[in-house]
């Protein structure tokens, strides 16, 4: 089974890279699949920046959809649940 953390982020640049690590730690010897399907909402900060450079490095599995604009959380969360690839999806804060 795979599971699908779709994550909205509005002006989130200094809590994505903890919220992976966070995931990661809690993923370690757990024996499920999963990914961080991550929702930039036209975040006006380093948001996307970091988000990129988490789906360079590829930690864990991870996907970023990036808004023009900002479109709300629902709108955000319907975008990570369009793209999202698991068998079940859970949306979480990026605060956690």
């Amino acid at each position: 089974m795979k599971l699908s953390l779709v994550v909205p982020c509005y002006n989130e640049a200094d809590n994505v890279a903890l919220f992976q690590q966070a995931v990661i730690s809690a993923f370690d010897g757990c024996g499920y699949d999963y990914e961080i399907v991550f929702i930039d909402d036209g975040s006006r900060d380093a948001t996307l920046h970091n988000l990129k450079k988490l789906y360079a490095a590829q930690e864990c599995p991870v996907k970023v959809v990036s808004f023009s604009r900002n479109f709300g959380k629902e709108g955000a969360i319907f975008a990570g649940l369009k793209n999202a690839a698991g068998d079940c999806a859970v949306c979480i804060d990026c605060d956690l």
